[in-house]
């Protein structure tokens, strides 16, 4: 039996024994003195504090076995508010065994009866990786330091639509492998300001039922705020979710990522995880990347649900490459828990088979229309 195999079994008996979650009432220590009475009415109340938390241990052919763990907190950034969404904040933490390392924080806050939203986020990584060389017909492997902050605002402009600012600073210093060895690392700046348009028609953020969920974002590198090129990316997404029973939902996405100029190799779009399931191993790079997708998603009992998915996607330079021999297949399955039904957050796991590839993803959240 193969390695993978091996891994796909045990990653499935050991799910339950790695999911974690726990709400925690942050009401003054006064309220826990209050009469049985009132204790009773608190008890029916919304926790102000939800926590969602998974120890990963995950392997692909590229980064090896992936030791990490992700935390997520839920809450209100505004008790009086019962409108907006909870917010997230959260954090991320990993070590793969050849050599990657990881880390972040993040935060996604919805305001002001979700007027209002703003994304943050800092980390660093140090990522030991490939690409795929067609001239040599082989893998070159590089190492690319990232040092990233984002943060992202919009403003509700008419109904459900939402016009914003997006700013990325990154520092990336990578280092190619030349005949088997590190070369000189390439150290550059990839500051990029960009606008953000979203038409969210979503009954649930963090686990949709139906509805749909449209976001655009560019992202223009320029000398003027500090970056080393000048280069254009327009990222565009769509998700519509069709229901099928009060237990049952398919939802399909189509996603265009495009660059332009004179776009360096940081800059370039790979396809993986986040994009579509199944491809692990840096292969597919390019300057514009599309797929579509679709994902059947069941609560089978109480909190424990199953979801199947399939998907296309390929990678070019010009929409004019594109052809049936270059299109990415991808299928998979995976299990889902409910760990904080109040918020309606899943946490699971999916394994995914593409073509030449494979993959096991771990997450809170699903994976495309629900955060």
């Amino acid at each position: 039996m193969s390695k993978g195999v091996v891994f796909l079994l045990c990653a499935l008996v050991l799910l339950p024994s790695v999911l974690y979650s726990q709400e925690s009432d942050t009401e003054p220590v006064e309220d826990a003195a209050a009469d049985s009475s009132a204790a009773s009415d608190s008890s029916t109340e919304s926790k102000r504090f939800k926590f969602a938390a998974i120890p990963i241990v995950s392997y692909d052919p590229a980064l090896e076995w992936n030791l990490s763990a992700l935390a997520n907190a839920f809450f209100k950034a505004s008790p009086a508010d019962t409108v907006s969404p909870s917010s997230m904040a959260g954090a991320m933490v990993g070590y793969t065994t050849n050599g990657t390392w990881y880390w972040s924080l993040y935060t996604k806050l919805y305001l002001d009866e979700d007027n209002y939203r703003a994304l943050a986020a800092y980390g660093d990584a140090s990522v030991n990786f490939q690409y795929y060389d067609e001239v040599l017909e082989s893998f070159i492997g590089f190492n690319s330091i990232h040092d990233v902050f984002l943060l992202e605002l919009q403003r509700r402009v008419y109904k459900r639509w939402y016009l914003g600012l997006r700013y990325v600073n990154l520092k990336t210093s990578t280092e190619y492998e030349v005949g088997g060895q590190p070369g000189d690392p390439a150290r550059q700046n990839m500051n990029n300001l960009g606008l953000v348009v979203s038409h969210d028609a979503r009954d649930h953020i963090y686990s949709p039922h139906h509805g749909s969920y449209m976001n655009f974002r560019t992202g223009h590198y320029r000398d003027a705020w500090g970056s080393d090129y000048i280069y254009d990316k327009y990222d565009f997404t769509f998700t519509k979710f069709f229901p099928l029973s009060d237990h049952q939902v398919v939802a399909a996405r189509f996603a265009a990522f495009v660059a332009t100029g004179d776009v360096p190799f940081e800059g370039q779009y790979v396809v993986k995880r986040d994009d579509i399931r199944g491809y692990t191993d840096g292969k597919h790079r390019a300057e514009q990347v599309y797929d579509l997708q679709g994902e059947y998603r069941w609560n089978v009992h109480g909190k424990w649900g199953v979801v199947a998915f399939g998907g296309v996607a390929t990678a070019v330079d010009d929409p004019e490459e594109i052809t049936w021999s270059g299109l990415l297949p991808a299928v998979g399955a995976g299990v889902r828990y409910m760990a904080i039904p109040s918020e309606q957050i899943n946490i699971g796991i999916d394994i995914a088979v593409g073509k030449d590839d494979w993959g096991v993803y771990f997450r809170i959240g699903e994976v495309f229309g629900g955060m």
